[in-house]
């Protein structure tokens, strides 16, 4: 419990990545790996859920890809990352097979947590940098970009836990949201507010009418953003995304079923901008490059597992809640976080950590359900 609140918070106060990356080895990782040797029981749970074996899956077809792959790194070094990941799956899972009210109450301490530190953030942003400048953020942050994938999940948590209505004090998400929906706008990214837009449609589903408020707010401000501030929406106009993922989709085509190998690097050239970019800014097309058609649809298939099963059991809160975390992530993948398989960083927010809650919970359920 404490190294999964260190891995949701770490990068907040932890001051570089390469000690959040050690943190979450040595806290959540190595007693995962323990776990499982000691109860290989647990082991067997863990594969059996569809979410985690369709990540096996994946996992797979990677180290295969990395029998052709074009990438300068160490194929060993390249190996290990999946099995970082399985550890997050396991550490998540064997919590919850114990009590998933630990998972979800570790989850609402870093929540809590995460709104002070977004507020401490503006506080020293604000206080050393112009207003319109872009902010980064404390500790192990990086850039704005990445800075939003953190902000961004905490502040869907919050709305999610008031639209879910999990709550004796009713103000608990406001007085927490707030600060973390305005370090998300003082990162200046757009795709979180297009994210958390989609995600309060999603909820609409889940949850009903009661979704349209908080829709409402984001209209309102976006409408207020473009009259009081319309350089922060409109100036950067579409950052070159399209031509940018015309020009992934095309280096695609050339190797389309098995992709190029995972972490080759990638040169993409757009007309009317001065230096080339290696990034293609989209989760499913950086999956497309790297693993092909046969990867992507591995990765779709795993992303609608979870929400398959977000939707089975959507009269549960905890399922309601979680469910707006990876469509969040979803989203907010769409312009932005393709490095989909790495060590411990923001992009683990957008990706394995939503997936991670949602498959835990899933295997607390299906134990339930034969206790029964």
């Amino acid at each position: 419990m404490l190294g999964y609140v260190v891995l949701l918070t770490g990068l907040f106060w932890v001051p570089s990545g390469s000690l959040y990356t050690k943190l979450y080895y040595a806290l959540t990782a190595l007693p995962a790996l323990i776990g499982l040797a000691i109860a290989p029981r647990k082991l067997c749970m863990t594969v059996r859920e569809p979410i985690i074996f369709a990540f096996i899956a994946i996992a797979a077809w990677l180290l295969i890809s990395l029998c052709w792959t074009q990438t300068d790194n160490s194929q060993l070094k390249l190996a290990k990352r999946p099995l970082y990941v399985f550890l997050l799956f396991a550490s998540c899972a064997l919590i919850a097979s114990k009590n998933e009210q630990l998972l979800l109450g570790a989850l609402r301490i870093a929540a809590i947590l995460a709104g002070f530190a977004a507020l401490a953030n503006l506080l020293i942003h604000l206080s050393s940098n112009p207003l319109t400048s872009r902010m980064i953020g404390t500790g192990g942050l990086r850039n704005p970009l990445l800075s939003s994938h953190v902000f961004g999940f905490f502040c869907t948590y919050w709305v999610a836990s008031w639209l879910v209505r999990n709550e004796r004090l009713a103000w608990l998400p406001l007085l927490l949201g707030l600060p973390l929906v305005t370090a998300l706008l003082a990162t200046g990214s757009r795709t979180p507010l297009l994210a958390l837009t989609m995600t309060c449609a999603w909820m609409l589903l889940m949850v009903g009418k009661r979704a349209l408020y908080p829709l409402t707010m984001i209209a309102l401000a976006a409408c207020s953003l473009i009259i009081l501030q319309p350089d922060i929406l409109l100036e950067r106009g579409a950052s070159f995304r399209p031509q940018l993922w015309s020009e992934a989709l095309r280096q695609a085509s050339e190797q389309l079923w098995l992709g190029q190998g995972y972490d080759s690097s990638f040169v993409f050239k757009i007309a009317g901008l001065e230096y080339a970019l290696s990034d293609p800014h989209n989760v499913e097309l950086a999956v497309l490059l790297e693993l092909g058609l046969i990867g992507l649809a591995l990765w779709l298939l795993m992303h609608g597992l979870a929400l398959i099963r977000c939707l089975q059991l959507r009269h549960e809160r905890q399922f309601q809640l979680v469910s707006a975390l990876i469509v969040y992530g979803l989203c907010a993948g769409l312009s932005e976080g393709s490095n989909f398989l790495s060590r411990p960083n923001e992009n683990w927010f957008i990706i394995w950590i939503p997936l991670a809650l949602i498959a835990a919970l899933s295997i607390a359920q299906r134990l339930r359900a034969t206790t029964q």
